[in-house]
Protein backbone atom coordinates (compact mmCIF):
# COMPACT_ATOMS: atom_id res chain seq x y z
CA UNK A 1 0.00 0.00 0.00
CA UNK A 2 1.30 3.44 -0.95
CA UNK A 3 0.84 5.39 2.29
CA UNK A 4 2.00 8.62 0.59
CA UNK A 5 -0.97 8.50 -1.78
CA UNK A 6 -3.30 7.50 1.05
CA UNK A 7 -2.16 10.38 3.25
CA UNK A 8 -3.01 12.83 0.47
CA UNK A 9 -6.39 11.26 -0.27
CA UNK A 10 -9.70 12.80 0.71
CA UNK A 11 -11.15 12.05 4.11
CA UNK A 12 -14.07 10.14 2.57
CA UNK A 13 -11.63 7.78 0.81
CA UNK A 14 -9.57 7.35 3.98
CA UNK A 15 -12.69 6.53 6.00
CA UNK A 16 -13.85 4.08 3.32
CA UNK A 17 -10.49 2.28 3.31
CA UNK A 18 -10.34 2.13 7.10
CA UNK A 19 -13.96 0.94 7.32
CA UNK A 20 -13.38 -1.73 4.65
CA UNK A 21 -10.15 -2.87 6.32
CA UNK A 22 -11.74 -3.19 9.75
CA UNK A 23 -14.81 -4.94 8.32
CA UNK A 24 -12.62 -7.37 6.36
CA UNK A 25 -10.48 -8.06 9.43
CA UNK A 26 -13.56 -8.80 11.55
CA UNK A 27 -15.14 -10.91 8.81
CA UNK A 28 -11.96 -12.95 8.27
CA UNK A 29 -11.52 -13.44 12.01
CA UNK A 30 -15.11 -14.68 12.43
CA UNK A 31 -14.85 -17.02 9.44
CA UNK A 32 -11.50 -18.35 10.63
CA UNK A 33 -13.03 -19.07 14.03
CA UNK A 34 -16.01 -20.80 12.38
CA UNK A 35 -13.74 -22.91 10.17
CA UNK A 36 -11.54 -23.86 13.09
CA UNK A 37 -14.58 -24.82 15.13
CA UNK A 38 -16.04 -26.91 12.30
CA UNK A 39 -12.71 -28.66 11.71
CA UNK A 40 -12.37 -29.40 15.41
CA UNK A 41 -15.92 -30.77 15.51
CA UNK A 42 -15.48 -32.99 12.42
CA UNK A 43 -12.18 -34.46 13.64
CA UNK A 44 -13.64 -35.06 17.07
CA UNK A 45 -16.56 -36.93 15.49
CA UNK A 46 -14.07 -38.94 13.41
CA UNK A 47 -12.15 -39.85 16.56
CA UNK A 48 -15.44 -40.87 18.21
CA UNK A 49 -16.17 -43.14 15.22
CA UNK A 50 -12.76 -44.77 15.63
CA UNK A 51 -13.31 -45.21 19.37
CA UNK A 52 -16.75 -46.68 18.69
CA UNK A 53 -15.20 -49.14 16.22
CA UNK A 54 -12.58 -50.03 18.81
CA UNK A 55 -15.38 -50.68 21.31
CA UNK A 56 -17.13 -52.95 18.80
CA UNK A 57 -13.93 -54.96 18.31
CA UNK A 58 -13.37 -55.27 22.06
CA UNK A 59 -16.96 -56.38 22.68
CA UNK A 60 -16.77 -58.85 19.81
CA UNK A 61 -13.56 -60.38 21.10
CA UNK A 62 -14.70 -60.49 24.73
CA UNK A 63 -18.09 -62.02 23.98
CA UNK A 64 -16.82 -64.70 21.61
CA UNK A 65 -17.17 -68.05 23.33
CA UNK A 66 -15.48 -69.84 20.48
CA UNK A 67 -12.55 -69.24 18.27
CA UNK A 68 -13.27 -66.17 16.12
CA UNK A 69 -12.58 -66.69 12.40
CA UNK A 70 -10.38 -63.66 11.68
CA UNK A 71 -10.07 -64.61 8.00
CA UNK A 72 -13.79 -64.22 7.41
CA UNK A 73 -14.62 -61.00 5.49
CA UNK A 74 -17.98 -60.83 7.26
CA UNK A 75 -16.19 -60.22 10.54
CA UNK A 76 -14.67 -56.96 9.27
CA UNK A 77 -17.91 -56.03 7.52
CA UNK A 78 -19.68 -56.17 10.87
CA UNK A 79 -16.93 -54.18 12.55
CA UNK A 80 -16.70 -51.30 10.06
CA UNK A 81 -20.37 -50.44 10.10
CA UNK A 82 -19.68 -46.72 9.83
CA UNK A 83 -18.98 -45.14 6.42
CA UNK A 84 -15.34 -44.43 5.62
CA UNK A 85 -14.11 -46.73 8.41
CA UNK A 86 -11.59 -49.39 7.36
CA UNK A 87 -10.03 -52.13 9.46
CA UNK A 88 -7.22 -54.57 8.85
CA UNK A 89 -5.76 -57.33 11.02
CA UNK A 90 -2.01 -57.90 11.09
CA UNK A 91 0.27 -60.36 12.75
CA UNK A 92 3.08 -59.15 14.97
CA UNK A 93 5.53 -59.60 12.09
CA UNK A 94 3.34 -57.44 9.82
CA UNK A 95 1.75 -60.25 7.75
CA UNK A 96 -1.80 -59.37 6.75
CA UNK A 97 -4.55 -61.60 8.11
CA UNK A 98 -7.63 -59.77 6.88
CA UNK A 99 -8.64 -56.28 5.66
CA UNK A 100 -11.73 -54.28 4.77
CA UNK A 101 -12.49 -53.63 1.16
CA UNK A 102 -10.76 -50.48 -0.23
CA UNK A 103 -8.34 -50.32 2.71
CA UNK A 104 -5.63 -47.65 1.91
CA UNK A 105 -2.65 -50.02 1.67
CA UNK A 106 -0.65 -47.46 -0.36
CA UNK A 107 -0.19 -45.11 2.62
CA UNK A 108 3.36 -45.60 3.89
CA UNK A 109 2.81 -44.33 7.42
CA UNK A 110 0.11 -46.92 8.05
CA UNK A 111 2.53 -49.65 7.06
CA UNK A 112 5.43 -48.22 9.04
CA UNK A 113 3.51 -47.63 12.29
CA UNK A 114 1.64 -50.87 12.74
CA UNK A 115 2.64 -51.19 16.38
CA UNK A 116 1.58 -47.63 17.37
CA UNK A 117 -0.51 -48.20 20.50
CA UNK A 118 -0.90 -44.60 21.77
CA UNK A 119 -4.10 -43.43 23.44
CA UNK A 120 -4.63 -40.63 20.95
CA UNK A 121 -5.83 -41.06 17.41
CA UNK A 122 -3.12 -40.15 14.93
CA UNK A 123 -3.69 -37.82 12.01
CA UNK A 124 -1.88 -38.07 8.68
CA UNK A 125 -1.94 -36.64 5.19
CA UNK A 126 -0.41 -38.66 2.36
CA UNK A 127 -0.87 -38.67 -1.41
CA UNK A 128 -3.79 -36.28 -1.18
CA UNK A 129 -5.61 -38.39 1.36
CA UNK A 130 -6.59 -37.22 4.88
CA UNK A 131 -6.75 -40.08 7.37
CA UNK A 132 -7.15 -40.72 11.10
CA UNK A 133 -6.06 -44.07 12.53
CA UNK A 134 -5.48 -46.06 15.70
CA UNK A 135 -4.01 -49.54 16.40
CA UNK A 136 -5.48 -52.03 18.94
CA UNK A 137 -3.44 -55.02 20.20
CA UNK A 138 -5.00 -58.41 20.89
CA UNK A 139 -3.60 -61.79 21.99
CA UNK A 140 -5.31 -64.54 19.98
CA UNK A 141 -5.02 -68.27 20.53
CA UNK A 142 -4.47 -68.98 16.86
CA UNK A 143 -2.05 -66.20 15.82
CA UNK A 144 -0.65 -64.97 19.07
CA UNK A 145 -0.20 -61.17 19.25
CA UNK A 146 -2.22 -59.49 16.48
CA UNK A 147 -3.09 -55.86 15.68
CA UNK A 148 -6.38 -54.33 14.61
CA UNK A 149 -5.60 -51.13 12.64
CA UNK A 150 -8.66 -48.86 12.46
CA UNK A 151 -8.58 -46.13 9.78
CA UNK A 152 -11.05 -43.27 9.19
CA UNK A 153 -10.98 -41.66 5.74
CA UNK A 154 -11.68 -37.92 6.08
CA UNK A 155 -12.29 -37.40 2.37
CA UNK A 156 -15.92 -36.25 2.71
CA UNK A 157 -15.14 -34.05 5.71
CA UNK A 158 -12.18 -32.49 3.92
CA UNK A 159 -14.33 -31.85 0.83
CA UNK A 160 -16.99 -30.28 3.03
CA UNK A 161 -14.38 -28.00 4.62
CA UNK A 162 -13.07 -26.94 1.22
CA UNK A 163 -16.60 -26.18 0.05
CA UNK A 164 -17.36 -24.13 3.17
CA UNK A 165 -14.03 -22.30 2.82
CA UNK A 166 -14.84 -21.48 -0.80
CA UNK A 167 -18.30 -20.20 0.09
CA UNK A 168 -16.87 -18.10 2.91
CA UNK A 169 -14.20 -16.66 0.60
CA UNK A 170 -16.90 -15.67 -1.89
CA UNK A 171 -19.03 -14.22 0.91
CA UNK A 172 -16.02 -12.33 2.27
CA UNK A 173 -15.24 -10.89 -1.16
CA UNK A 174 -18.83 -9.77 -1.62
CA UNK A 175 -18.84 -8.36 1.91
CA UNK A 176 -15.63 -6.38 1.37
CA UNK A 177 -16.88 -4.96 -1.93
CA UNK A 178 -20.22 -4.09 -0.34
CA UNK A 179 -18.44 -2.48 2.63
CA UNK A 180 -16.36 -0.34 0.27
CA UNK A 181 -19.44 0.83 -1.64
CA UNK A 182 -21.59 1.37 1.45
CA UNK A 183 -18.69 2.93 3.37
CA UNK A 184 -18.01 5.40 0.58
CA UNK A 185 -21.69 6.37 0.30
CA UNK A 186 -22.07 6.73 4.08
CA UNK A 187 -18.82 8.71 4.48
CA UNK A 188 -19.80 11.03 1.62
CA UNK A 189 -23.16 11.62 3.24
CA UNK A 190 -21.65 12.14 6.70
CA UNK A 191 -19.00 14.53 5.38
CA UNK A 192 -21.39 16.48 3.16
CA UNK A 193 -21.77 19.22 5.83
CA UNK A 194 -17.97 19.70 5.75
CA UNK A 195 -18.16 20.47 2.03
CA UNK A 196 -20.87 22.99 2.79
CA UNK A 197 -18.77 24.50 5.58
CA UNK A 198 -15.78 24.70 3.20
CA UNK A 199 -17.77 26.43 0.46
CA UNK A 200 -19.30 28.87 2.92
CA UNK A 201 -15.89 29.62 4.45
CA UNK A 202 -14.49 30.29 0.97
CA UNK A 203 -17.22 32.89 0.41
CA UNK A 204 -16.39 34.65 3.67
CA UNK A 205 -13.88 37.47 3.35
CA UNK A 206 -13.14 40.86 4.87
CA UNK A 207 -15.82 42.34 2.64
CA UNK A 208 -18.32 39.57 3.41
CA UNK A 209 -18.26 38.82 7.12
CA UNK A 210 -22.04 38.74 7.45
CA UNK A 211 -22.42 35.25 5.98
CA UNK A 212 -22.76 32.40 8.47
CA UNK A 213 -22.67 28.60 8.33
CA UNK A 214 -26.09 27.03 8.78
CA UNK A 215 -25.99 23.32 9.67
CA UNK A 216 -29.25 21.52 10.43
CA UNK A 217 -29.68 18.12 12.00
CA UNK A 218 -28.53 16.53 15.26
CA UNK A 219 -26.23 18.25 17.70
CA UNK A 220 -23.13 16.33 16.61
CA UNK A 221 -19.47 17.26 16.15
CA UNK A 222 -20.05 18.91 12.74
CA UNK A 223 -22.84 21.11 14.07
CA UNK A 224 -20.66 22.14 17.01
CA UNK A 225 -17.82 22.86 14.55
CA UNK A 226 -20.14 25.10 12.52
CA UNK A 227 -21.25 26.86 15.70
CA UNK A 228 -17.62 27.38 16.74
CA UNK A 229 -16.74 28.78 13.31
CA UNK A 230 -19.74 31.12 13.44
CA UNK A 231 -18.65 32.38 16.84
CA UNK A 232 -15.13 32.88 15.52
CA UNK A 233 -16.49 34.84 12.54
CA UNK A 234 -18.59 36.92 14.95
CA UNK A 235 -15.44 37.76 16.91
CA UNK A 236 -13.57 38.55 13.70
CA UNK A 237 -16.38 40.80 12.51
CA UNK A 238 -16.55 42.54 15.87
CA UNK A 239 -12.78 42.95 15.92
CA UNK A 240 -12.74 44.20 12.33
CA UNK A 241 -15.55 46.67 13.04
CA UNK A 242 -13.76 47.92 16.14
CA UNK A 243 -10.56 48.22 14.13
CA UNK A 244 -12.33 50.32 11.49
CA UNK A 245 -13.92 52.45 14.20
CA UNK A 246 -10.60 52.72 16.01
CA UNK A 247 -8.76 53.90 12.89
CA UNK A 248 -11.57 56.29 12.06
CA UNK A 249 -11.65 57.77 15.57
CA UNK A 250 -7.87 57.94 15.79
CA UNK A 251 -7.72 59.71 12.43
CA UNK A 252 -10.40 62.12 13.60
CA UNK A 253 -8.58 62.87 16.87
CA UNK A 254 -5.24 63.36 15.14
CA UNK A 255 -6.72 65.54 12.40
CA UNK A 256 -7.34 68.50 14.75
CA UNK A 257 -3.83 68.81 16.26
CA UNK A 258 -2.26 68.26 12.85
CA UNK A 259 -4.46 71.00 11.39
CA UNK A 260 -3.51 73.33 14.26
CA UNK A 261 0.20 72.62 13.80
CA UNK A 262 -0.09 73.19 10.04
CA UNK A 263 -1.98 76.44 10.63
CA UNK A 264 0.62 77.84 12.99
CA UNK A 265 3.41 76.62 10.76
CA UNK A 266 1.90 78.58 7.89
CA UNK A 267 1.51 81.56 10.20
CA UNK A 268 5.19 81.35 11.08
CA UNK A 269 6.10 81.05 7.43
CA UNK A 270 4.19 84.22 6.55
CA UNK A 271 4.62 86.62 9.47
CA UNK A 272 6.29 84.82 12.35
CA UNK A 273 9.83 85.54 11.17
CA UNK A 274 9.53 89.24 11.97
CA UNK A 275 6.63 89.17 14.50
CA UNK A 276 7.93 88.10 17.90
CA UNK A 277 4.45 87.81 19.42
CA UNK A 278 3.19 85.61 16.58
CA UNK A 279 6.38 83.55 16.82
CA UNK A 280 5.96 82.87 20.54
CA UNK A 281 2.26 82.16 20.19
CA UNK A 282 2.83 79.73 17.33
CA UNK A 283 5.65 77.90 19.12
CA UNK A 284 3.53 77.54 22.25
CA UNK A 285 0.55 76.22 20.30
CA UNK A 286 2.70 73.80 18.28
CA UNK A 287 4.35 72.46 21.45
CA UNK A 288 0.96 72.08 23.13
CA UNK A 289 -0.54 70.21 20.20
CA UNK A 290 2.58 68.08 19.78
CA UNK A 291 2.40 67.04 23.44
CA UNK A 292 -1.29 66.27 22.96
CA UNK A 293 -0.48 64.11 19.91
CA UNK A 294 2.34 62.35 21.78
CA UNK A 295 -0.01 61.57 24.68
CA UNK A 296 -2.68 60.32 22.27
CA UNK A 297 -0.21 58.12 20.38
CA UNK A 298 1.10 56.70 23.66
CA UNK A 299 -2.44 55.87 24.72
CA UNK A 300 -3.18 54.25 21.37
CA UNK A 301 0.01 52.21 21.65
CA UNK A 302 -1.03 51.01 25.12
CA UNK A 303 -4.42 49.86 23.83
CA UNK A 304 -2.86 48.26 20.75
CA UNK A 305 -0.48 46.24 22.91
CA UNK A 306 -3.42 45.13 25.02
CA UNK A 307 -5.38 44.05 21.95
CA UNK A 308 -2.44 42.02 20.63
CA UNK A 309 -1.65 40.50 24.02
CA UNK A 310 1.89 41.91 24.10
CA UNK A 311 1.37 44.26 27.03
CA UNK A 312 3.79 43.24 29.78
CA UNK A 313 2.80 43.50 33.43
CA UNK A 314 5.31 43.59 36.27
CA UNK A 315 3.28 42.28 39.17
CA UNK A 316 4.57 42.53 42.69
CA UNK A 317 3.37 43.15 46.23
CA UNK A 318 2.40 46.83 46.56
CA UNK A 319 1.01 48.81 49.48
CA UNK A 320 -2.37 50.13 48.34
CA UNK A 321 -2.59 52.81 51.05
CA UNK A 322 0.87 54.22 50.19
CA UNK A 323 -0.01 54.27 46.49
CA UNK A 324 -3.23 56.21 47.08
CA UNK A 325 -1.48 58.65 49.41
CA UNK A 326 1.16 59.21 46.74
CA UNK A 327 -1.46 59.97 44.10
CA UNK A 328 -3.29 62.37 46.46
CA UNK A 329 -0.07 64.24 47.31
CA UNK A 330 1.02 64.56 43.67
CA UNK A 331 -2.46 65.62 42.54
CA UNK A 332 -2.67 68.36 45.21
CA UNK A 333 0.67 69.78 44.06
CA UNK A 334 -0.59 70.09 40.49
CA UNK A 335 -4.26 70.86 41.07
CA UNK A 336 -5.12 73.95 43.19
CA UNK A 337 -8.77 74.45 42.21
CA UNK A 338 -10.11 71.22 43.77
CA UNK A 339 -9.78 69.51 47.12
CA UNK A 340 -8.35 66.01 46.69
CA UNK A 341 -8.51 63.89 49.85
CA UNK A 342 -9.30 60.48 51.33
CA UNK A 343 -11.87 59.57 53.97
CA UNK A 344 -10.76 55.95 54.28
CA UNK A 345 -7.45 54.45 53.23
CA UNK A 346 -7.01 50.96 54.68
CA UNK A 347 -3.55 49.53 55.16
CA UNK A 348 -2.98 46.45 53.02
CA UNK A 349 -1.11 44.91 50.12
CA UNK A 350 -2.11 43.57 46.75
CA UNK A 351 -0.26 41.80 43.93
CA UNK A 352 -0.45 44.09 40.90
CA UNK A 353 1.52 46.24 38.45
CA UNK A 354 2.36 49.38 40.45
CA UNK A 355 2.64 51.70 37.44
CA UNK A 356 -0.60 50.52 35.84
CA UNK A 357 -2.66 50.82 39.03
CA UNK A 358 -1.27 54.32 39.60
CA UNK A 359 -2.07 55.27 36.00
CA UNK A 360 -5.62 53.94 36.42
CA UNK A 361 -6.27 56.02 39.55
CA UNK A 362 -4.76 59.12 37.90
CA UNK A 363 -7.11 58.69 34.92
CA UNK A 364 -10.15 58.62 37.20
CA UNK A 365 -8.87 61.61 39.18
CA UNK A 366 -8.08 63.54 36.00
CA UNK A 367 -11.55 62.79 34.66
CA UNK A 368 -13.13 63.97 37.92
CA UNK A 369 -11.11 67.19 37.80
CA UNK A 370 -12.35 67.93 34.27
CA UNK A 371 -16.01 67.57 35.17
CA UNK A 372 -16.04 68.96 38.72
CA UNK A 373 -16.55 72.70 39.21
CA UNK A 374 -13.84 74.67 40.99
CA UNK A 375 -13.91 74.21 44.73
CA UNK A 376 -15.38 70.71 44.41
CA UNK A 377 -14.11 67.65 46.26
CA UNK A 378 -12.51 64.52 44.83
CA UNK A 379 -12.03 61.57 47.17
CA UNK A 380 -9.85 58.51 46.73
CA UNK A 381 -10.73 55.76 49.21
CA UNK A 382 -9.66 52.16 49.68
CA UNK A 383 -11.16 49.22 51.55
CA UNK A 384 -9.00 46.16 52.19
CA UNK A 385 -10.88 42.89 52.60
CA UNK A 386 -9.65 39.32 52.97
CA UNK A 387 -9.98 38.37 49.32
CA UNK A 388 -10.15 41.71 47.51
CA UNK A 389 -9.37 45.42 47.65
CA UNK A 390 -11.92 48.05 46.70
CA UNK A 391 -10.73 51.42 45.35
CA UNK A 392 -13.30 54.21 45.06
CA UNK A 393 -12.83 57.56 43.27
CA UNK A 394 -15.77 59.90 43.84
CA UNK A 395 -16.39 63.57 43.00
CA UNK A 396 -19.01 66.29 43.33
CA UNK A 397 -19.07 67.01 39.61
CA UNK A 398 -21.77 67.36 36.99
CA UNK A 399 -22.40 63.61 36.80
CA UNK A 400 -23.12 61.34 33.85
CA UNK A 401 -26.53 60.74 32.24
CA UNK A 402 -27.82 57.24 33.04
CA UNK A 403 -28.22 56.32 29.36
CA UNK A 404 -24.53 57.07 28.73
CA UNK A 405 -22.88 55.31 31.70
CA UNK A 406 -22.51 52.06 29.75
CA UNK A 407 -20.67 53.85 26.93
CA UNK A 408 -18.05 55.85 28.81
CA UNK A 409 -15.39 53.10 28.54
CA UNK A 410 -15.63 52.90 24.77
CA UNK A 411 -12.68 54.36 22.90
CA UNK A 412 -13.00 58.00 21.87
CA UNK A 413 -16.43 58.25 23.45
CA UNK A 414 -17.11 61.65 25.02
CA UNK A 415 -20.21 62.33 27.09
CA UNK A 416 -22.15 65.28 25.64
CA UNK A 417 -19.24 67.14 24.03
CA UNK A 418 -21.27 70.35 23.85
CA UNK A 419 -21.36 70.86 27.59
CA UNK A 420 -17.61 70.67 28.20
CA UNK A 421 -15.80 71.65 25.04
CA UNK A 422 -12.79 72.95 26.85
CA UNK A 423 -12.34 70.13 29.34
CA UNK A 424 -13.25 67.17 27.13
CA UNK A 425 -10.22 65.11 26.19
CA UNK A 426 -9.76 62.50 23.50
CA UNK A 427 -12.12 60.03 25.16
CA UNK A 428 -9.49 57.34 25.43
CA UNK A 429 -8.40 57.60 29.06
CA UNK A 430 -11.27 55.62 30.52
CA UNK A 431 -10.68 52.91 27.90
CA UNK A 432 -7.13 52.57 29.19
CA UNK A 433 -8.36 52.44 32.80
CA UNK A 434 -10.83 49.71 31.88
CA UNK A 435 -8.09 47.78 30.09
CA UNK A 436 -5.86 47.95 33.20
CA UNK A 437 -8.69 46.63 35.39
CA UNK A 438 -9.36 43.79 32.93
CA UNK A 439 -5.66 42.86 32.79
CA UNK A 440 -5.72 42.50 36.60
CA UNK A 441 -8.89 40.32 36.42
CA UNK A 442 -10.80 42.95 38.38
CA UNK A 443 -14.20 44.56 38.03
CA UNK A 444 -15.31 48.16 37.62
CA UNK A 445 -18.63 49.79 38.48
CA UNK A 446 -19.83 53.36 37.91
CA UNK A 447 -22.52 55.13 39.94
CA UNK A 448 -23.53 58.61 38.86
CA UNK A 449 -26.32 61.15 39.11
CA UNK A 450 -26.47 64.33 37.09
CA UNK A 451 -25.77 67.43 39.16
CA UNK A 452 -24.62 65.37 42.17
CA UNK A 453 -21.43 63.56 41.20
CA UNK A 454 -19.89 60.27 40.14
CA UNK A 455 -18.42 57.26 41.98
CA UNK A 456 -16.09 54.82 40.24
CA UNK A 457 -15.60 51.57 42.19
CA UNK A 458 -12.76 49.23 41.21
CA UNK A 459 -12.48 45.78 42.79
CA UNK A 460 -9.12 44.02 42.54
CA UNK A 461 -8.74 40.49 43.86
CA UNK A 462 -5.79 39.73 46.09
Amino acid sequence: MNFGILSNARISIKLTIIYAFMFSLILISINAAVLFGMEHYLYREADNDIEDTKGIISNMLDSSNQQLDLLNKEVLANISSTDSIYVRILKEDGILINASEDFPFDVDELNNNIKYLGDKVKRLEDKGRHLRYKTVEYNSQEYGIIYFQIVKDMKSEHYFMKMVFGLMAIADSIGVIASIIVGYIVSKKMLKPINYITKTAENISINNLKERINITGPDDELKRLASTLNKMIDRLQDSFNRQIQFVSDASHELRTPIAVIQGYANLLDRWGKNDKEALEKSIYAIKLEANSMASLVESLLFLAKGDSGTQVMEKKEISINKLIKEVIDESNVIEKDHEILSDRNDIGEITADYGMIKQMIRIFVSNSIKFTPKGGKIKIDSEVHKEFVKITVSDTGIGIPKDEINNIFERFYIVDKSRSKESAGSGIGLSIAKRIVDMHKGTINVESEEGTGTRVIVTLYR
